[in-house]
């Protein structure tokens, strides 16, 4: 009789749990948030970003794709975003050598290039 109980328990558990599943991936599927603007991100998951881009431009060096890339980040000012992201980075304790590819991303765009990909954005 207790074995048959704990057999019916388990076997409702199961049932409930394989219900609860079904019901949220077939009738209520997840979403990805619409309307989030990267610029609503926090600093960290910022800097993580531009840490991407200054990984990415040490493979493929190209100031103004770098540029636009972190444009999309946030549209103020890239070398903004890319000179508070090192300070935090240094703050909270990134490796030296993502912090150097950060470096080496900020000191490769110089005025000519920015001036020139300031003009061709596209607001």
């Amino acid at each position: 009789m207790k074995t048959r109980r704990f057999v019916f328990f388990f076997l409702a558990i199961l049932v409930g749990v394989g219900a609860g599943l079904a019901i949220g991936w077939l009738m209520m599927p997840p979403a990805a948030p619409r309307n989030a603007p990267m610029n609503s991100l926090r600093a960290d998951f910022k800097t993580d970003l531009v840490l991407m881009v200054a990984e990415d431009f040490q493979t493929r060096p190209d100031s103004m794709r770098a540029l636009d890339q972190l444009d999309k980040l946030d549209e103020s000012d890239p070398i903004t975003l890319l000179g508070d992201s090192i300070q935090y980075a240094q703050e909270i304790g990134y490796p030296e050598e993502d912090l150097n590819l950060m470096r080496n991303l900020l000191n490769s765009i110089d005025a000519a290039v920015y001036l020139q990909w300031n003009a061709n954005r596209v607001p």
